[in-house]
C-alpha cells in the first residue's frame, strides 16, 4: 500500500520573509497570493474566485465555499489590507483590470488556474530557497493551519477551531491533515 502524497507547510516567519522579498522584487501577484493564501486558509479554488471588490477596503470577506457550499466569513488581517493597498496600483495598470477583476488574474483578465499556481509556487520556492515537501497551492492552507495551531499553543481548542474552519468531521482528521506527529504531541505533554 502506498502512502498518500502529503504537502508540508511553511513556517510563518519564513513565509513573511518570503513575502517581503517578493514584494521588493516586484512579484506582486505571488506576494499577494502567498500572503492571502496563508492568512485566509481557503482552498485554492475559493482563493482564486476572489475579486478585488470582495476584499479591497473591507474588514472581512464572505464567501460560499465551492466544495462544501458553506458560508464562510473571514476577517481580513491588517497585513493583508496593507498588501492589497500596495498591490492595487500595480494591477490597476493592467489593460483588463476593474474592481470586478479576479484578485489573481492573468494578462487577459481571467483568473489564473490552479495548475498555474502550482507551477508558479514551485518556481518561487526553488528561486527563493524555500524548503517544502510536495510544493503546491495546498502549502498555503496548511501553513495557515499550522500557524493557527501554534498561536493557540498547540491546544485541542486550536484543533477544534481548525476542524470547523476546514470542515473536517473531527479533530483526528485535522491532526492528520496538519501532519502533527506523535513526537509533537509528546512534546506538548512534556511542556506542561
Amino acid at each position: 500500500m502506498t502512502k498518500p502524497t502529503t504537502t508540508s507547510y511553511i513556517e510563518w516567519n519564513q513565509m513573511l520573509g518570503l513575502c517581503e522579498r517578493l514584494k521588493s522584487d516586484g512579484l506582486y501577484r505571488e506576494y499577494l497570493l502567498i500572503l492571502t493564501g496563508c492568512h485566509f486558509g481557503l482552498r485554492i479554488s475559493d482563493l482564486l474566485s476572489l475579486r478585488w471588490c470582495d476584499v479591497i477596503e473591507k474588514s472581512q470577506v464572505t464567501i460560499i465555499e465551492r466544495k462544501t457550499n458553506k458560508k464562510r466569513v473571514i476577517a481580513i488581517h491588517d497585513r493583508v489590507k496593507d498588501a492589497l493597498a500596495v498591490c492595487k496600483p500595480h494591477f490597476e495598470k493592467q489593460r483588463h483590470w476593474t474592481l470586478q477583476s479576479p484578485l489573481f488574474a492573468n494578462r487577459w483578465g481571467d483568473a489564473i488556474s490552479v495548475s498555474y499556481v502550482n507551477k508558479r509556487l514551485k518556481y518561487v520556492f526553488v528561486i527563493y530557497r524555500v524548503k517544502t515537501d510536495k510544493a503546491s497551492s495546498h502549502v498555503l492552507r496548511k501553513s495557515f493551519g499550522r500557524h493557527l495551531w501554534s498561536v493557540y499553543n498547540e491546544s485541542e481548542k486550536a484543533l477544534i477551531f481548525l476542524s470547523e474552519i476546514f470542515g473536517h468531521s473531527n479533530t483526528a482528521v485535522t491532526r492528520r491533515y496538519l501532519g502533527i506527529t506523535q513526537e509533537e504531541i509528546s512534546d506538548a505533554y512534556l511542556s506542561l
